[in-house]
């Protein structure tokens, strides 16, 4: 029986299991909108097919540059991580993807990345760039999912997700961004949109969620990619965490070579203190 708790008969189903097909996929979105939920039954569906599953997780993946010795460089503040660790971590990841495609080249294998985009987390996978891996990122075997939900539906994500944070149930949801968090990232979304626009800044309006905000920033975000904005306008009934891995799973890390190697080119490109503006602009390609 099919652990996936997506009904068949809806879109948003027919449209995961079309991206179990693909040899990458990334699930790129704001905090709160359900990625790690669509994340979760998407490997579900990509194991049903028969396809040998591998991740990668922000969270995940930059603990690999988060050694002690790097954090009293970089340190983490207001449980934001660092611009260099983040940057770090950007100047490994696509070197990471290519190197996952040429160790498994057999199409059996998928990809499954998770982008938190905002604020430059991992959005070196979104922007272009002359090098062996981009042909492989704009070609139709690499596809993007936007979670999208409409606003009433983020209302309950909103309290969901508030809730979940004062009582995680699992280690990956102690990691979870804190309510305050979330909101400073959809203030960041609202502002590119802002910018993006022409429209002045307006704060009491700006503090609101706007499904049609975050259609058209993550559609100029994903401009260089395959992409799919996913409207999301139903809860889904859930038993465990969105983070729970009922199927085999290889994540992907760095190793420490690759992150020596990463935070070498950091000091060169970002020497000292400016790399506390490493991410600066991250939205700009």
């Amino acid at each position: 029986m099919s652990q996936c708790i997506i009904p068949p008969d809806l879109d948003l189903y027919q449209k995961l299991s079309n991206a179990a097909d693909a040899r990458i996929v990334f699930i790129a979105g704001l905090p709160g909108t359900g990625k790690s939920l669509l994340f979760q039954q998407l490997t579900i569906l990509a194991d049903e097919a028969g396809r040998v599953v591998h991740t990668m997780q922000w969270d995940d993946a930059r603990q690999a540059f988060e050694a002690p010795e790097r954090l009293a460089l970089y340190p983490e503040i207001d449980n934001l991580t660092h611009p260099g660790v983040r940057k770090a971590v950007g100047l490994w990841v696509r070197q990471g993807v290519q190197n996952w495609h040429a160790i498994h080249p057999d199409p059996k294998h998928l990809l499954v990345i998770e982008l938190p985009v905002v604020g430059g987390r991992f959005i070196e996978l979104l922007q272009p760039e002359e090098d062996v891996v981009e042909p492989l990122l704009t070609s139709d075997q690499t596809t993007v999912l936007v979670p999208v939900p409409t606003n009433a539906l983020r209302q309950q994500i909103e309290g969901f997700r508030a809730e979940t944070f004062a009582n995680p149930r699992d280690a990956h949801e102690e990691k979870d961004a804190p309510p305050y968090i979330v909101n400073d990232l959809w203030l960041a979304s609202r502002r590119l949109y802002n910018r993006w626009n022409g429209v002045p800044d307006d704060n009491a309006r700006d503090a609101r969620y706007d499904e049609t905000v975050v259609r058209a920033v993550f559609e100029r975000l994903c401009r260089f990619r395959r992409t799919e904005l996913l409207r999301i306008d139903q809860v889904f009934p859930t038993t465990g965490s969105a983070y729970d891995r009922s199927v085999p799973i290889q994540s992907i890390r760095a190793t420490q070579q690759e992150v020596e190697a990463a935070y070498a080119r950091l000091a060169t490109l970002f020497p000292g203190q400016s790399a506390e503006h490493a991410t600066d602009g991250w939205s700009e390609y």
